[in-house]
């Protein structure tokens, strides 16, 4: 049962309902840049007389934006400006933008939107997330990220062949329309009244400060001087801090692949509905592995990654290799790569966390989230453009495989590394 700061019992904890919220901007507004982007790809270079790659750049702004957003200032008002402030902006934008999409008649407007869809997100994806959940809740949570984090999944799921079917029947502008309408019509209430900043501003504890496990890793971080590693030492003793951002920038460089598997389907034969799948597929299984993985979090960071990294590998060989005998090795691909994707939202939060402590996870994540979208706008638009210069996409494929192995052997170093940063850390502390 939750619990005043004076120790009285209050009825359902309010943490829960910031929660849901949360969960459910990340169904929908998030959802909506991202995971059902891809859907559109085809039909707006058609519109338009572009290449993919030129479509494609527009999620370059997105993510070269929310890089500086989060270099400059996305941190630093997350932890000043009342959430209900930052998120309510975060839906304003990320609708407005959507309804200038459906609204366009060059290519240009679509890299304006990205603009505003890149400040919204720089909040919104990489940091609203994990920075609420770390605030109101002590327990569980890798887990409880991972849940939250695969609602963008379950949108991209169910969102993404339904937008292909009013891409088919009613064109791709009223797809644009209507995410516009719906994130607006349903997030912006939330926002603006439900969501709080912290368990304080209601007169409430963290869920779960008052567990007996907590209490005593608090109690020994407190003895040990500090719970983690402060953003100076992390600064001072630098290889730790860049390794994570390597691991980070990896991860998401590696999943904007699935902005193209629509388009690779088209390119070996088949229709957009057998695309809309294959990205139904990776949403499907990036539902369940940000359970899974979030999950393992909280046991294993290694198998957790382990998990997540090694069958995006074989996914992509399959879809390379097999994909023209049978849509089924497309749809087993997409599972396979479905996992990948879970990486990034799930895992890095947590890898960070692992090896800096909680002391100032909340800046030093915001910092290691720039190298995120930074690494995301190359992404976006470079498996575009390979495929514009050479016809297929091949050469992609098998350079994100290298970089998901790459994702691995760095991962075990910065967790090396961290160790080390915690063992010199103690010893500054007891000078």
């Amino acid at each position: 049962m939750a619990t005043t700061k004076e120790g009285k019992p209050s009825k359902m904890y309010y943490g829960w309902w910031v929660y849901v919220a949360v969960c459910i901007c990340m169904l929908l507004p998030c959802c909506f840049t991202f995971n059902t982007a891809s859907v559109y790809y085809d039909s707006v270079a058609e519109a338009f007389g572009v290449g993919k790659g030129q479509v494609g750049l527009y999620m370059t702004f997105v993510y070269a934006t929310a890089c500086v957003a989060n270099l400059l200032w996305a941190g630093k008002l997350l932890e000043k400006l009342d959430l209900r402030i930052i998120l309510s902006t975060c839906v304003v934008l990320v609708g407005g933008a959507l309804i200038a999409m459906s609204l366009a008649q060059s290519i240009y407007v679509f890299y304006g939107a990205g603009i505003a869809l890149g400040i919204a997100n720089a909040w919104l994806l990489w940091l609203i997330v994990p920075v609420v959940v770390g605030r109101w809740f002590k327990k569980n949570i890798g887990f409880m990220i991972g849940i939250a984090m695969a609602m963008t999944s379950i949108g991209g799921t169910v969102f993404s062949p339904l937008l292909a079917q009013v891409i088919q029947n009613a064109g791709w502008r009223t797809g644009y329309l209507i995410e516009g309408i719906v994130a607006l019509v349903v997030c912006l209430p939330l926002a603006a009244f439900v969501v709080r900043s912290r368990p304080s501003d209601m007169g409430l504890e963290p869920l779960g400060a008052d567990d007996p496990k907590v209490i005593a890793r608090e109690a020994e971080a407190k003895a040990a001087g500090q719970d983690g590693i402060t953003l100076k030492q992390a600064l001072k003793k630098p290889s730790a801090f860049i390794l994570c951002c390597v691991f980070a920038g990896l991860a998401n460089l590696g999943l904007t692949m699935n902005f193209f598997f629509p388009s690779f389907a088209t390119s070996i034969g088949y229709d957009l509905s057998v695309g809309a799948m294959v990205a139904s597929c990776v949403m499907i299984a990036s539902l369940v592995g940000k359970v899974i993985l979030g999950w393992l979090n909280d046991r294993s960071i290694v198998v957790s990654n382990l998990v997540g990294c090694v069958p995006m590998i074989f996914g992509l060989a399959f879809m390379m290799l097999f994909g023209q005998d049978s849509p089924m090795w497309l749809y087993l691909g997409g599972i396979l790569f479905g996992l990948f994707f879970a990486v990034q939202p799930t895992n890095v939060p947590q890898v960070v966390r692992a090896v800096f402590g909680n002391v100032s996870y909340d800046r030093i994540f915001a910092y290691v989230a720039v190298v995120m979208p930074l690494c995301a706008a190359v992404g976006s638009s470079f498996w575009g453009f390979i495929y514009d210069a050479t016809g297929s996409y091949n050469i992609a494929f098998i350079v994100d495989m290298v970089f998901a192995a790459l994702a691995i052997v760095v991962l075990f170093a910065a967790l090396a590394a961290g160790k080390k940063l915690k063992a010199w850390a103690k010893q500054d502390a007891a000078k």
